[in-house]
């Protein structure tokens, strides 16, 4: 066989991330209040660009602070904006953590990165592991795996889906634990929260001094990890999208009251034209003002759009609230959009919405279900409004226990399991079956 060396032609495409289309995406995943800080950031960079404060937002902040009757403006339904902690310092600890995870794959680090960015406020997970092994086609046992790479890191018990869970996660680490501390938290939280010492000391059969231990080591951990991070900070949280109601429709509005006004340096600009040694650098500060207006616009373009599909699909929830949230994936919002996954997750990302019903994070539309028995889907929210419904018609004296919940929905054709009800009973603050049974004995129910 010869061998030789030649030159061929060959024509490839090949999709690159240019600065500009960086920038827009960048754009596309701030939320409001992100927003406005990389407004007034790329202006300090640029001699070309000009803010004019919104008075309104200046205006707002101000009047955010002045206490009236007990209570404040920005605790009251007045204001378009409410107050959340920080948690970006949260996010940032574990983010690091997880760069640390050399083992990962990078679809590995996405999952994990999206646990991370679905922790609430007190650092527990808010996502189903069911919607989560489905929008990245991945088995159920592989994202459990995955959320304990999360569950191992700092602080102890971040991840935590419910408060045994967060508890038991940071017994790892302890040692001289008292016995029968790990079935107490299982199953007899409860019980030991309600002081009910006697009976437990009956159940396990130990001394009174034991139970007393117990609650004494208990009380040594923390229901809420993320307070270890940092001390909360509090911020204004700025709606990205406004929905009003005149009459019987309901119009949405893309809220940029609050953004500063952006234009060009008249002096500036006619030094452009007259000032040929300075031309090209004064050209490309121009170039990054009128990128970035077009970035502004084409976020709230698509911001607008994202939104009027996904309450399109959810509009029973412009009058009756959460409870009538449907199943949606971003899947699902993708195929009508024509837009990737991953755009769609970076507009509903981070970003805030103010309705009749209140202000909500905008994922709050997404929300997985549970099949039916003719193939249809309930949603989380509707089976929990149910599990709320079954046990508000028990029998006090006599209340249903979690099976009997199961088998119950079950005759509904809702196809779910009995720790699934256990859990989303948890969720909903609702007591087990023998608590309820002795508070309602004592009249509590």
């Amino acid at each position: 066989m010869e061998l030789s060396m030649q030159l061929q032609q060959k024509q490839q495409l090949n999709l690159a991330l240019t600065p500009q289309l960086k920038q827009s995406l960048d754009i596309l995943s701030y939320s409001m209040n992100d927003l406005i800080t990389h407004i007034k950031e790329q202006a300090e960079a640029n001699p070309l660009m000009e803010l004019e404060p919104s008075p309104l937002l200046e205006t707002t902040l101000d009047l955010a602070r002045i206490p009236v009757q007990g209570t404040t403006f920005a605790e009251s339904n007045e204001l378009p904006f409410q107050i959340t902690a920080n948690e970006q310092s949260l996010e940032l600890v574990l983010m690091e953590q997880l760069a640390m995870q050399k083992q990962l794959t990078q679809l590995e680090k996405q999952v994990v990165l999206y646990f991370i960015q679905n922790l609430n406020d007190s650092g527990y997970l808010q996502c189903e592991l069911e919607e989560v092994a489905d929008e990245f086609t991945l088995p159920l046992t592989a994202c459990e795996e995955l959320l304990k790479v999360l569950q191992s890191f700092e602080p102890a018990g971040i991840g935590a889906r419910t408060v045994q869970e967060c508890l038991l996660l940071q017994l790892r680490n302890q040692k001289n634990i008292p016995h029968y501390t790990n079935q107490i938290i299982v199953d007899h939280l409860d019980e030991l929260a309600g002081k009910e010492f006697d009976q437990l000391a009956a159940i396990y059969e130990i001394s009174l001094n034991e139970v007393a231990q117990v609650l004494a080591f208990i009380q040594t951990l923390n229901p809420r990890p993320v307070y270890e991070v940092a001390p909360r900070e509090i911020q204004y949280i700025v709606p990205d999208i406004i929905v009003e109601s005149f009459g019987d429709e309901f119009v949405i509005r893309i809220n940029d009251l609050y953004m500063p006004q952006i234009s060009v340096n008249h002096y500036y600009e006619e030094l452009l034209q007259e000032n040929a040694q300075v031309a090209d650098y004064l050209k490309g500060k121009l170039s990054e003002v009128l990128l970035l207006k077009k970035g502004i616009e084409q976020r709230h373009e698509t911001l607008y759009n994202v939104t009027k599909i996904i309450l399109d699909y959810q509009q029973a929830f412009l009058t009756e609230g959460k409870k009538a949230l449907k199943p949606l994936r971003l899947k699902d919002v993708a195929q009508v959009t024509g837009l990737h996954e991953s755009t769609i997750s970076r507009t509903t990302r981070s970003k805030f919405i103010q309705t009749p019903h209140g202000t909500f994070a905008l994922k709050i539309f997404f929300v997985r279900g549970l099949p039916t028995e003719d193939g249809t889907q309930n949603s989380v929210l509707h089976i929990k409004e149910m599990i709320k419904q079954i046990i508000a018609q028990e029998n006090p004296l006599k209340p249903y226990s979690d099976q009997k919940i199961t088998s119950l929905l079950v005759e509904q054709g809702i196809v779910i399991a009995r720790r699934t009800v256990a859990k989303y009973r948890e969720q909903l603050g609702i007591a087990q079956s023998t608590k309820r049974e002795k508070n309602n004995s004592k009249g509590v129910y």
